[in-house]
């Protein structure tokens, strides 16, 4: 991989989001059986979790007959404990981001979609998939949620450096989706994967001249804008609507940067069902179940021939949205990942 070792991959994925109990946890992974376990999935729990398990893995179980386990954890725990059991997985399917399966596959930890089983590939928008293992069913974007009372529509995340909002701005934590939008941020300022120096002094002077307040996860972003402490923000599209959904006046803007994270599911190396994953696989792809979840989570679905109900089209991809989205090399980004935490606790929490 690169010249990354799989011990320190391993590393790199737990480094930004783990605790050191959660780590040490990882050791401990239940060995693959076939005898001794069913059809298992890993996913976030909450109700994330269960809304995969009723529009996903229940009705899937049901018409082939499995029993099925989840396994709940935060998705880069899963990963974790994939790399760290890699050809004889704890889990048979595992849903996340892209990026951490972008790192599974290249550590050879994933099995590839067989296309005589996955043949809706074609139907999902190139920026949802990756290769022959990871294909989306929900598009999440981090671009820019602003109060519409309070500021104006912004045209990028450079409007966050704006002085009439200073102490009223929210910046995500690295450990949460901080690193992707740093590296957003990074490349429309002429950064790479290999430097990220534009992207964090922007960042420090976010900090240290407006006052940014570290947001935490989802629901402190969501009590940030609720409350009026923060008025504009990084935050995802379908967060958004629900804001909107409880009368809070909140907006979501695509603008340059914007970091595409996606929800989709791979299958691990190893995995006794590898041809009930393939099924379920192609399962997540179709117009129908990505609807019905999309009328749920409210992030638009990655099929593009899924068409919106009049209630959902505010949520639909603006046409040549997705071309205004960061490309950035995922591969290259989790090569940076521990370093450039280190940089960040050095440089912005300090600030």
């Amino acid at each position: 991989m690169h010249g990354i070792s799989r011990r320190r991959a391993l590393a790199t994925i737990g480094s930004a989001t783990l605790t050191g109990a959660a780590m040490a946890a990882i050791g401990d992974v239940p060995h693959a059986n076939a005898q001794a376990r069913p059809f298992t999935w890993a996913g976030t729990g909450g109700t994330w979790g269960d809304a995969l398990n009723r529009v996903f893995v229940e009705p899937f179980a049901k018409a082939q007959g499995l029993n099925t386990v989840h396994s709940a954890q935060l998705e880069a725990i899963a990963a974790s404990k994939i790399m760290a059991s890699c050809g004889n997985p704890p889990f048979d399917i595992s849903n996340g981001p892209q990026a951490d399966y972008d790192l599974l596959n290249d550590s050879k930890c994933l099995v590839p979609y067989d296309t005589s089983v996955v043949t809706g590939l074609d139907d999902i928008y190139p920026e949802a998939k990756n290769g022959d293992f990871y294909a989306a069913f929900n598009i999440l974007l981090f671009g820019m949620c602003w109060n519409t009372k309070e500021a104006k529509k912004p045209t990028s995340f450079m409007d966050l450096l704006k002085s009439e909002y200073k102490g009223a701005i929210g910046i995500p934590a690295y450990g949460w989706y901080g690193m992707g939008w740093l590296h957003g941020l990074n490349k429309t300022l002429g950064g790479t994967e290999d430097n990220i120096d534009p992207g964090l002094a922007a960042v420090v002077e976010m900090v240290r001249k407006n006052k940014a307040v570290i947001v935490e996860n989802a629901d402190h972003g969501t009590r940030l804008m609720e409350s009026g402490e923060v008025v504009i923000m990084p935050y995802w599209n379908g967060r958004t609507v629900r804001l909107q959904e409880a009368n809070v006046p909140a907006a979501f803007e695509l603008v340059p940067g914007t970091v595409l994270v996606g929800s989709g599911w791979s299958i691990t190396k190893g995995s006794p069902y590898i041809k009930q994953a393939q099924a379920f696989v192609q399962s997540t792809l179709g117009v129908e179940k990505q609807l019905e979840f999309t009328r749920w989570s409210k992030y638009p679905p990655a099929n593009k021939n899924v068409k919106l109900p009049p209630e959902l089209e505010g949520i639909a991809i603006p046409t040549g949205g997705l071309e205004r989205t960061a490309k950035l090399n995922w591969n290259k980004v989790n090569e940076h990942r521990s370093a450039y935490l280190e940089r960040w606790n050095k440089e912005v929490l300090t600030a």
